[in-house]
This record gives C-alpha cells, structure tokens and sequence, in this order.
C-alpha cells in the first residue's frame, strides 16, 4: 500500500487552519445550546465549564483614539473533540 505524501494529496495548510477554526466555533455554539439541557452538577461542568486563558486587554491611547487590543480563549469539551476531528478528516480525506 502506497503511503500518501503531503505533496501529492491535495491538502492545504490553509485547508487546515479553516477546519480548525470552523470546527472550533461549532464546538462551542453546540456546547453553548447543549448546556442549557444538562442539570448543574459535575457532568454538566466536566462538557461544558471553559477553560479561559489569553492576553489581557492593552490600551493604547492616541489622544485622538483609543486602541485596544486582546485576544482570549474559551475551550470546552466539544470544542476540543470536534478541532480532533477536523483535524482527523482532513489528514484522512
């Protein structure tokens, strides 16, 4: 059996980063709508409860504007399962 070579199959990197990114977001809006359902107890925070981390928010004053710049993430269990299976289609198709 012929092993598939990153050259010869077609695939992207910025195939890649779009699943990633899109697999992402659909993790958190399903675990958004999902966590409605599930009564509070250590279920619901073992899918649902994010783990938040990024860069604090930098202000930048001008005097004539104001910037401000940050980035945070919020990851939860359906968003790291379906970002592994982005990630699994993509290399397997």
């Amino acid at each position: 059996m012929r092993k598939k070579t990153m050259a010869g199959s077609g695939r992207s990197i910025g195939l890649l980063v779009i699943t990633i990114v899109v697999a992402a977001v659909s993790g958190s809006v399903i675990s958004f709508f999902l966590s409605g359902i599930f009564p509070a107890g250590p279920v619901k925070d073992f899918f649902f409860k994010a783990l938040e981390f990024g860069v604090r928010t930098v202000v930048l004053n001008l005097g004539f504007a104001t910037l401000s710049f940050g980035l945070s993430f919020a990851i939860t269990f359906f968003t790291i399962m379906l970002v592994l299976l982005g990630i699994y289609l993509w290399y397997r198709f």
